[in-house]
């Protein structure tokens, strides 16, 4: 199961985040987002080709106005930056974003969970009042079912009414899913 921090690395670690503007619009946007990295995947060195997908975000007004970057307080101490290194958009509908984030006070990497980017965004989102927002979190194909609901329990008790069905990632091939083919078997 994913904590709230993780591991502290030496250099920022970076994962791939998808914003939506409606769930009418998730099925389509994944198939899309799943064509874009399969390009990627095609081109050496593309920076979205290897990067782990960590989830969606659905909620009309963030797709067209995510900040480069903003802040979170980790604790009284530390402050987290999150930055967006590059992202692809079908303007309006839905934004791929390679989201990096590092202390600020020791400049380190850290790697994200879904409670810390999701604290972020909650925090990012609450000034704008028409802005509700559901996440789905993404889970490497073929991860344990029972993970997956642990981890969907823990995230419903923290952020109630915000956390949609999961999305599944094959970190081979960036497909996308809405069900896990492989435990549905």
């Amino acid at each position: 199961m994913t904590t709230i921090t993780e591991a502290v690395r030496d250099v920022p670690v970076a994962c791939l985040f998808l914003f939506v503007r409606r769930t009418d619009d998730l099925a389509n946007a994944c198939q899309q987002v799943e064509a874009f990295l399969a390009f990627c995947r095609s081109r050496q060195g593309d920076s979205f080709a290897n990067e782990r997908f960590l989830g969606v975000w659905v909620d009309e007004h963030t797709v067209t106005s995510l900040p480069q970057e903003w802040v979170w307080p980790l604790s009284a101490t530390q402050t987290l930056l999150l930055t967006i290194r590059e992202t692809f958009a079908l303007w309006g509908i839905w934004s791929i974003a390679s989201i990096e984030a590092v202390c600020r006070e020791t400049n380190e990497g850290m790697g994200l969970s879904h409670n810390l980017l999701l604290d972020a965004l909650i925090a990012l989102t609450q000034g704008n009042t028409g802005t509700v927002g559901a996440y789905s979190p993404v889970f490497a194909r073929g991860t344990p079912v029972e993970q997956v609901y642990a981890e969907i329990n823990q995230l419903n008790l923290r952020y109630p009414l915000r956390i949609a069905d999961p999305i599944y990632c094959d970190p081979d091939t960036g497909a996308l899913s809405l069900r896990d083919e492989l435990s549905c078997h």
